[in-house]
């Protein structure tokens, strides 16, 4: 993993505790220049290469071409290169099997949500927390307050067309599906 942000420190958190992913380190690059016109001079670990996923948080232009002998690499940069998957938000992209798009299993009785499981979570871990959050309230209820709890507890960037936003749509798409199921 590269580049530090508060998504990447929550996703180590979470993923340190499943025990069918190895979790092989975290490289945070310091002081790129703008532009690396000399990709030598930038030190990269060796275990870097030898993940089957490189999660690159940096948000830098350059970094996915740093990776680019790693076997695959998920960022928020533009690239074109074989091995990298560019995504709005890690949210949007099935990491592990058990992190990435997130999925929700929902039981409904009486018109309430009696329980939500998370079947696959969001990195960061927002739809463990959004889970706890909608015990006993009306589905619509749920639906109308998910993209902004997801907005809360989102550790992505933000502004106005910001993978926050982005995170929070997704989150309601998966929740809203899990309702949907449920009510079959």
């Amino acid at each position: 993993m590269s580049g530090n942000s508060r998504c990447a420190e929550e996703f180590i958190k979470r993923i340190s505790d499943d025990k069918n992913v190895k979790f092989l380190g975290q490289w945070i690059p310091e002081n790129l220049p703008e532009i690396i016109d000399d990709f030598s001079e930038i030190k990269i670990p060796d275990f870097v290469f030898s993940a089957d996923v490189v999660l690159d948080y940096t948000k830098h232009q350059d970094v996915p071409y740093l990776l680019k002998d790693a076997k695959k690499v998920i960022t928020t940069s533009k690239c074109n290169l074989k091995n990298v998957i560019c995504a709005d938000c890690f949210c949007a992209i099935n990491i592990t099997e058990k992190f990435g798009i997130p999925e929700f299993k929902v039981r409904i009785s009486k018109g309430k949500i009696k329980g939500i499981e998370v079947l696959k979570s969001s990195p960061c871990g927002a739809a463990f927390i959004i889970a706890e959050k909608f015990k006993d309230v009306t589905p619509e209820e749920a639906l109308n307050k998910v993209g902004l709890l997801t907005q809360y507890e989102c550790k992505g960037k933000g502004g106005p067309d910001s993978s926050i936003h982005k995170a929070a749509e997704i989150h309601k798409n998966a929740l809203e599906d899990a309702i949907m199921k449920a009510k079959i």
